[in-house]
């Protein structure tokens, strides 16, 4: 990277100037994890949508098999593995912990995960439907997000 698309900042670590790429400043400074972590979730939502859709189109095709895509994994692939805080079950009827349900796993990224048992279009819509309103929040959260940053660069500073 070039001296022109560089922007020094200097940081006082004793004497010693540090140089960060304009590329990292903003990322890390301007447009946070937060920034990162919609997009994700909005591309992968969106891929979700197509083929949740496509479940639906092909249910009465004979010996299709339902797919979906494994959104937890691939965000925690894309993002990193949070640290989060652990819930303890205290009561057997408790809900088990969000990622902890048996289920088939593919370990490449961006894979689909196929359901033999056939396409059941009331699930198929039900997961469509839940998928598009956490599309619609992520859209929320991004949208707020950027209005954040535009008051703080336009009128934060009166």
């Amino acid at each position: 990277m070039g001296f022109a698309k560089r922007i020094r900042l200097r940081k006082r670590v004793g004497i010693k100037r540090v140089e960060v790429p304009m590329n990292q400043f903003l990322s890390g400074r301007l447009f946070d994890r937060t920034i990162h972590f919609l997009e994700q979730s909005l591309n992968l939502r969106g891929a979700r949508q197509g083929i949740l859709a496509n479940n639906i189109a092909n249910a009465e095709t004979p010996d299709y098999s339902a797919k979906d895509l494994p959104f937890q994994k691939i965000m925690r692939q894309k993002m990193g593995d949070p640290s989060t805080v652990s819930v303890q079950k205290t009561h057997p009827h408790h809900f088990p912990e969000p990622g902890s349900a048996p289920g088939k796993e593919s370990g490449l990224p961006w894979s689909v995960e196929t359901d033999s048992s056939g396409v059941t279009i009331d699930q198929e819509m039900t997961k469509l439907a839940e998928n598009n309103l956490q599309y619609q929040s992520a859209v929320q959260a991004l949208t707020k997000k950027l209005e954040t940053i535009k008051y703080v660069i336009s009128d934060g500073g009166r």
